[in-house]
């Protein structure tokens, strides 16, 4: 099977006046559509890490409050039980 690229078929057309354009500006478009995903790609992956180092940080928060709460705990406990 022969593989045909747009831009063989472009030079194909170009002695036909106006035929080549289109495909050039569709190549064109292809193209940036392609580098533009891969920036989106990029940018989730980056999304994504972010997101489990918030998840890693919320987790931590949440073990020192219950720390936090077991000392406040046990000072009151303390305090209660000396008249």
């Amino acid at each position: 099977m022969t593989v045909v690229t747009v831009r063989e078929v472009g030079k194909r057309f170009a002695r036909w006046s106006g035929v080549a354009q289109p495909f050039l500006a569709l190549r064109a478009e292809v193209e940036q559509l392609r580098v533009d995903s891969e920036q989106l790609r990029a940018e989730v992956v980056r999304l994504d890490a972010d997101l489990d180092e918030s998840r890693r940080l919320n987790l931590r928060a949440a073990e020192l409050l219950d720390v936090v709460y077991e000392e406040l705990g046990a000072r009151r406990a303390g305090r209660e039980e000396t008249p």
